[in-house]
C-alpha cells in the first residue's frame, strides 16, 4: 500500500502485525492445496517440457529460510545485534541510530555464479515510518546503510542477542524480534511474464499447462504468475521467494531505471537479496524488500552502487 504522497504506508505496529500473521496463516492453508492441484494436473512429460522452456531464461539463486536463534556474530541472521568488530560504530540515520535488518555471510550461502564466495554483508535502514525509503530523486540511494566485511572474525564483537540502540520490537519491518539465523538452499529463479523473451511467451507449453489446470488458454500471463512463480510452483526448486540472486518480485512495479536506480540492462541493478513477507512477515501488506547492485563489486569492498527498495499492496 502507498500513502497519498507515493511513499509506502507505515507498518510494523501491533494492528498490522496481526493482519500479516492472519494472511500468512491463510497462505499456509491455501498455497499447498493449490500447489498440489497443479502437480496433479501436470504430467511428468509436461513438467519436462516446462523445464526445457524455462531453462534458457532461468537463473540460479539461493533460497532463504529461517532457522532458529543465531548464536555466532558472524553467521547469517535477521534482527538482533550485528557483527560489530572493535572500533566499529553503529550507523546513524536522519532520525538517530538505524535499524539493523540482517546480515549475510556469503561463506554460508554456497556457490552462486557472479557472487562473492565469502565476506559479510550488513543491511541497516532509517528508523522512520517508511524504513528509510525515499520517493524523490534520492529513491534507492538514501535512508539505508550497507557494510561489507571481507574477512569477519567473531572475537571482540557483541553476541547476536546483545542489546541494540534501537527498539526493534516496535520499529522493525519484520514481525519477529531476536537474532534469527538463516539457512540457504540451491534454487532456480525465473523472470516475470513481462521479462520473458517473445519466443518463450509464444511457446505452446503455456496453452497446454492452462488446459491441464482448467484455466483459460487465452490468459497465459495469469497461469504463469499464479502457478509457476513463487511458492505455488509445481517445480519444487523454482519456489524461491526470499532469496539471494535471481529475479526479483514486486507487489507494485519494478523501480529500476527510475529515481536513483540504475536500469536493468546495465548490470548494476542485479538482485542481491530479496526478503518476502511470506517468509519473514512484515514489510507492510504482503510486502517485499530488496537490495540491488553489482554483486561482484561487493567482493572488492565497493558498496557505493547498492540500492534499496521495498513495496507492498
Amino acid at each position: 500500500m502507498l500513502r497519498g504522497n507515493g511513499a509506502p504506508a507505515p507498518y510494523g505496529k501491533d494492528v498490522n502485525a496481526f493482519w500479516n500473521r492472519w494472511r500468512k496463516q491463510l497462505a499456509q492453508v491455501s498455497v499447498p492445496s493449490r500447489s498440489a492441484a497443479g502437480q496433479s494436473g501436470l504430467s511428468p512429460m509436461l513438467l519436462d517440457d516446462l523445464r526445457q522452456t524455462l531453462q534458457p531464461v532461468a537463473r540460479d539463486c539461493a533460497a532463504i529460510s529461517l532457522a532458529g536463534a543465531a548464536t555466532s556474530p558472524i553467521q547469517s541472521f535477521l534482527s538482533g545485534h550485528p557483527f560489530l568488530p572493535p572500533g566499529a560504530v553503529w550507523p546513524e540515520g536522519i532520525g538517530g541510530p538505524q535499524l539493523f535488518l540482517g546480515q549475510l555471510n556469503f561463506a554460508e550461502v554456497g556457490a552462486l555464479s557472479d557472487f562473492p564466495a565469502a565476506g559479510l554483508l550488513q543491511w541497516f535502514v532509517d528508523a522512520d515510518e517508511n524504513w528509510g525509503l525515499t520517493v524523490d530523486a534520492s529513491a534507492g540511494s538514501a535512508g539505508f546503510t550497507v557494510r561489507w566485511y571481507p574477512d569477519p572474525v567473531a572475537d571482540g564483537s557483541p553476541s547476536p542477542d546483545a542489546p541494540t540502540p534501537t527498539d526493534a520490537h516496535d520499529e522493525l519491518p519484520m514481525e519477529f524480534v531476536g537474532a534469527t539465523a538463516l539457512e540457504f538452499a540451491p534454487g532456480i529463479s525465473i523472470p516475470s511474464w513481462d521479462e520473458l523473451t517473445p519466443a518463450v511467451r509464444a511457446d505452446s507449453v503455456w496453452e497446454r499447462i492452462a488446459l491441464a489446470l482448467g484455466e483459460s488458454r487465452s490468459e497465459p500471463a495469469f497461469v504463469y504468475e499464479e502457478y509457476l512463480r513463487g511458492s505455488a510452483s509445481p517445480l519444487a526448486d523454482h519456489r524461491a521467494t526470499s532469496k539471494i540472486g535471481g529475479f526479483p518480485s514486486f507487489t507494485q512495479h519494478d523501480p529500476r531505471g527510475t529515481g536513483g536506480y540504475p536500469a536493468v540492462d546495465t548490470g548494476l541493478s542485479e538482485l542481491i537479496i530479496e526478503l518476502d513477507s511470506m517468509d519473514v512477515g512484515g514489510w507492510g501488506d504482503s510486502g517485499v524488500a530488496h537490495l540491488f547492485g553489482d554483486p561482484m563489486a561487493l567482493a572488492a569492498g565497493d558498496t557505493s552502487g547498492v540500492r534499496y527498495h521495498w513495496d507492498c499492496l
